[in-house]
């Protein structure tokens, strides 16, 4: 007996390859796990060690406790522009990362179709190969400014499409897909037989003054689409594991089945910590996004600034996706050389699918002098391999 067929086909993620190889390096600037390098705000620690100390290490409700439910549905009102039932369209769950295999596992049969826009998360595909669906990749492009063609996601839709994956802003390249787009898209998948997960994890980390759009705002959209979102990127939370989706009944009363033989609940003072969050720490995150987009200009320019490297500015996230096709290098030779010779770990953009080839993600999650250090390096390393 060996391993199964299902964790065989699961490979290490790149991002994790390269920070564990810079975890084993002195002197090293590890720009790749996407977490943001701030501390959680203080005020959220204090409020979940509150509820550790009162005694709240109980099991919860399988579906989350109903202060944070309504809280997420206040919060999302604004966005969707109707009332979130709280009880019967909102799941709490371990992070955007359950959120999302949850979904599929109560909505997906074998063979269905999951239409994933690339480069793109790389747990999507994976999850999708959990639920024993196929995979099916519109390639998304740097000159459309990281955003996907309507007229590409028709070219692939089938009879077993049952689902679309969109991510905006996105991870790994920053783009967000645009107002008229989203609508464009809600009024191609209307009336087919299938459901949107809209993954709004960096909804709050945007550089634009225009609102966020969720495509579940649209109309004959409520029923058909899920929405992910955490606490990890908005409130520095990554490590608390506090995540949700917001959808339809049919889809949200079935969660709690798989949710419960996986992880059961998400811990009770977690929850409170989140629902204060939502309630009273906006201008904390308004701070942390103030700093994202100082960052983002610094190596936005500091990259256009490299000979050999180019990239597009980023919309949302604080991720910089790269474009190295000049160096000659594969992204992989690209990202293990740069670690080799100047101790600089950033992620080979084939780990986000083929259509990540030539490019490199760089997180800037991170302080503003490693941030100036991991330019110098970049240059360095271009003007010696010429």
């Amino acid at each position: 007996m060996g391993p199964s067929q299902l964790a065989q086909s699961i490979k290490k993620a790149k991002i994790r390859v390269m920070y564990d190889l810079a975890r084993e390096m002195d002197d090293v600037i590890s720009l790749t796990v996407g977490e943001p390098d701030f501390q959680t705000p203080q005020r959220i620690i204090d409020v979940s060690n509150h509820y550790f100390n009162e005694g709240l290490t109980k099991y919860t409700p399988n579906s989350g406790l109903d202060v944070l439910k309504e809280a997420i549905a206040d919060t999302y009102e604004p966005i969707l522009g109707r009332r979130v039932n709280p009880k019967e369209n909102v799941m709490i769950t371990v992070g955007a990362q359950e959120a999302l295999l949850v979904t599929m596992q109560v909505t997906l049969n074998p063979g269905d179709e999951v239409m994933i826009c690339t480069p793109h998360y790389p747990s999507y595909i994976y999850q999708a190969y959990i639920c024993h669906a196929n995979p099916v990749l519109v390639e998304v492009k740097e000159e459309n400014g990281w955003m996907p063609l309507v007229s590409d996601i028709k070219a692939k839709m089938t009879d077993k499409t049952k689902m679309l994956i969109l991510t905006s802003p996105c991870n790994p390249t920053g783009g967000e897909i645009d107002r008229a787009t989203l609508e464009e898209i809600a009024e191609l998948v209307r009336d087919k037989d299938m459901l949107v997960i809209s993954d709004e994890c960096y909804n709050t980390i945007r550089y634009s003054d225009t609102p966020f759009t969720s495509i579940a705002s649209f109309e004959g959209m409520k029923d058909k689409t899920v929405v992910i979102n955490s606490f990890s990127k908005a409130f520095a939370m990554p490590g608390w594991r506090v995540g949700y989706a917001i959808g339809p009944a049919w889809v949200i009363e079935q969660m709690p089945k798989t949710h419960d033989v996986t992880v059961s609940c998400v811990p009770a003072p977690f929850q409170y910590a989140a629902a204060f969050a939502l309630k009273n720490c906006d201008a904390e995150a308004a701070e942390m996004l103030a700093s994202y987009q100082r960052r983002r200009d610094l190596v936005f320019q500091g990259i256009n600034n490299i000979d050999g490297l180019s990239a597009i500015e980023p919309k949302g996230a604080f991720y910089l996706f790269f474009n190295i096709k000049e160096s000659g290098m594969t992204s992989e030779e690209f990202a293990f050389s740069l670690l080799k010779q100047e101790k600089l770990a950033l992620v080979p953009g084939d780990g986000f699918g083929e259509a990540g080839e030539g490019y490199i993600r760089l997180t800037y999650a991170a302080d503003e002098d490693s941030l100036k250090k991991a330019i110098e390096r970049l240059d360095r390393f271009m003007k010696n391999n010429r």
